[in-house]
């Protein structure tokens, strides 16, 4: 399982959600929480106070014993280019208990990178690496599956054998669509995502499955995981994928919920 903040930067202080969201980390941690994930309805980054408010809750929280191996930030990168803003706030989150970066990926060619993001140009994949591993910090791919994008398994084996190249070698990978889980005109076609499940059983050893879908692969030392966005809560099941607190202090066992934002 693993507990999740929704950051916004208009949310401003909020005590209500800091209070839910130091009450999630502890009961999710006390039930076998291993990952705490900070994302954002916007672009985290863009509010960097916000994440040190929220990091700073959850350092309280460790050091009272809710403390989670994994602590990854979710993030388009594309500050994370810039040496200054990295050297400005990259430490004091790592000190906080941050200790993965995973970057958003639509495609390995920064070109269509920007292009996507609707931006002029998008940083060197290369120095985004360099920029935070020289914090401290590791790096992970988030790499999307997006149909016109990495939409079959011949597409995602070069993107993945790229970002390798590039330096990452833990690299999640999810189909995008709707936040109820449904398709949306972006989602690859169910049989090139089944393709590209048979290539990962294929080509890769698999360590360990998700009960809620796919699971982690071995892929030449690498790390490859498929996955599905989100999952809708079985209280018939035996287990609880997530906790989520959302920026007006509501905690749900799942992303689905009106007024949430899924990424195109």
């Amino acid at each position: 399982g693993c507990a999740g903040e929704y950051l916004r930067p208009e949310a401003g202080e909020n005590k209500l959600y800091d209070k839910n969201l130091e009450a999630a980390i502890k009961l999710s941690a006390r039930y076998g929480g291993w990952s705490l994930s900070l994302t954002s309805s916007g672009e985290v980054t863009c509010d960097p106070d916000s994440l040190t408010r929220a990091l700073e809750i959850y350092h309280k929280c460790a050091e009272q014993g809710a403390y989670f191996p994994n602590v990854n930030l979710f993030t388009n990168g594309i500050l994370l280019g810039d040496e200054g803003f990295c050297n400005e706030y990259l430490d004091t989150w790592r000190e906080l208990g941050l200790n993965n970066i995973a970057v958003s990926i639509h495609a390995v060619d920064e070109e269509e990178q920007a292009r996507i993001y609707g931006i002029k140009s998008y940083p060197l994949l290369e120095t985004i690496i360099s920029n935070v591993e020289s914090h401290g910090l590791g790096v992970r791919g988030t790499l999307l599956l997006r149909k016109g994008g990495v939409d079959n398994p011949e597409k995602y084996e070069e993107a993945v054998k790229t970002l390798i190249e590039k330096g990452i070698d833990n690299i999640t990978s999810w189909p995008v669509g709707k936040p109820d889980g449904t398709r949306t005109e972006y989602t690859p076609s169910r049989t090139n995502l089944f393709r590209i499940k048979r290539w990962l059983h294929k080509n890769a050893k698999m360590c360990h499955g998700h009960v809620w879908g796919g699971g982690v692969f071995d892929y030449n030392v690498n790390i490859l995981r498929y996955t599905e966005y989100v999952t809708k809560h079985d209280r018939k099941k035996d287990f609880v994928r997530q906790l989520v607190v959302f920026q007006d202090g509501t905690v749900a066992y799942s992303w689905i919920r009106e007024g949430a934002l899924c990424m195109k």
